[in-house]
């Protein structure tokens, strides 16, 4: 593994660090066209944050985890498949180097690395060693014969990531990140209170309205009785601009685009906990279906990993 970190000039504190807690955001990276679409959006919260962009790029190697990448004398490159290799990961470091100062900029800070291993276990192990806030990901929104039984990048990211992940792919508009609609359910203690607190710091960036939506089936709680719930967790995690929308539909997908449509949201955030009711419906792969069809960023909060 290396790390290059590239830092601002500009050393005027940023105006949002005293409404958000953000301080690093992971974005992992193959170097695609997709996949920069993430950067550029880690890029646009951080400039409002202050947080760190940490771009990663999972690439196995046989030169171990303190490859640095500048050509070091003692590496033994006389096996053509090494030769190849370290040319590769050469070129990815150029990549990396390129995309921070392409979105760099004044009070934006980026890091970059190559890690030795495989996405979802190299996500994992890295979760675990550094203390990242969110998750930013590229997504096409589609899935190789492969993935379909796998999962594709973001849902297996999801699965294993104990911090809120954002999937994105082309055509978000930054501007509507005003309006943010959030799918929540009825959690048991205070789960739905802790996952709103994380959202929190992304909607304080934008100074956001936030809309809580909840579908119901007949045979759940009144509305009345779930808007007094929603509305204290809400009051819980310290929401500044919210609403509780209740609504009724067989499918929670389609009413939570059709809400997010019709309010024109630039983003929609899943709080999820499996184990939970309507939750049981709001998979992995719910998630990914809001990216799909929808075609804005989608926030999504695995309540089981955290």
């Amino acid at each position: 593994m290396f790390i290059c970190r590239n830092r601002s000039t500009d050393k005027r504190p940023s105006p949002f660090n005293q409404k958000t807690v953000m301080k690093k955001i992971l974005v992992p990276t193959d170097l695609s066209p997709i996949a920069e679409m993430g950067v550029k959006l880690a890029a646009e919260i951080a400039k409002r944050s202050g947080a760190i962009v940490s771009l990663v790029n999972f690439t196995r190697h046989p030169f171990g985890k303190s490859f640095t990448a500048t050509g070091d004398i003692n590496l033994k490159i006389d096996e053509e498949g090494n030769l190849y290799t370290l040319q590769l990961l050469q070129a990815n470091k150029a990549k990396l180097d390129a995309l921070t100062q392409q979105y760099g900029g004044p009070g934006i800070q980026f890091e970059y690395s190559i890690v030795d291993d495989e996405l979802k276990d190299g996500i994992d192990s890295y979760l675990q060693q550094e203390k990242i806030d969110l998750i930013v990901m590229g997504t096409s929104g589609e899935e190789s014969a492969q993935e379909a039984f796998t999962g594709n990048h973001t849902e297996q990211v999801i699965g294993v990531s104990t911090c809120p992940v954002l999937s994105v792919r082309d055509g978000f508009v930054i501007d509507n990140f005003e309006n943010m609609v959030v799918a929540v359910d009825v959690i048991h203690g205070n789960q739905v209170s802790s996952g709103l607190n994380t959202l929190k710091h992304l909607a304080d960036c934008f100074d956001a309205h936030v809309h809580l939506v909840h579908v119901r089936d007949r045979a759940s709680d009144s509305p009345p009785v779930l808007d007094e719930y929603f509305k204290s967790m809400a009051e819980a995690a310290g929401l500044k601009h919210y609403f509780v929308t209740v609504l009724e539909g067989d499918d929670p997908a389609e009413a939570v685009i059709g809400f997010a449509r019709d309010v024109k949201a630039g983003l929609i955030a899943v709080i999820k906990n499996s184990k939970d009711g309507i939750f049981r419906i709001f998979s992995n792969h719910f998630s990914d279906r809001l990216v799909k069809e929808v075609g804005r960023p989608v926030f999504t909060y695995n309540l089981q990993n955290a």
